[in-house]
């Protein structure tokens, strides 16, 4: 058996994979969670971006992703 990850979701849970799909988006994103001097060449992201970001991968996760045509999904859930 497994040990728990710190936050208690395990490996394979859906909210687990989403959220590593979403730190592989922030790289391609050149995005980062560090501030200042810390985040280097990348952009900062806000607290927005990350929840927006998370919400549109577990969305992806579950199969419930709705793709838009422009090929920004965020573009289309901030029109809703």
């Amino acid at each position: 058996m497994s040990e728990p990850s710190q936050f208690g979701i395990g490996d394979g849970t859906p909210e687990a994979v989403a959220y590593r799909l979403m730190l592989d988006v922030m790289r391609v994103e050149n995005r980062t969670m560090s501030s200042g001097a810390l985040a280097g060449a990348h952009t900062p992201a806000d607290r927005h971006y990350l929840l927006n970001t998370y919400h549109e991968c577990l969305m992806a996760v579950r199969g419930k992703r709705i793709a838009a045509s422009n090929g920004s999904n965020r573009s289309a859930a901030a029109a809703a």
